[in-house]
């Protein structure tokens, strides 16, 4: 059961941006064409700044410490 909703879906929030923001990041690697044509170079360098951005926050508020509590089982 979540205790903190603001906290816990605020931190999935953070983990799920930065997934999408990985994936985009990630198929620029595999096809860069494809992703230029879709997301541009803008939309490529945003991307960058989110992952930059969710990892900083990542480590500034211990953002698997917030998931496991809010999500995990608690150890039961």
């Amino acid at each position: 059961m979540v205790t903190n909703p603001v906290r816990a879906y605020g931190a999935l929030i953070v983990v799920v941006a930065a997934a999408v923001s990985g994936a985009v990041i990630l198929s620029g690697f595999v096809a860069i064409d494809l992703v230029l044509d879709t997301v541009t170079v803008w939309g490529y360098m945003a991307a960058v700044g989110v992952m930059v951005v969710c990892a900083v926050v990542s480590w500034l508020t211990d953002l698997p410490g917030i998931l496991s509590n809010e999500f995990g089982s608690g150890g039961r």
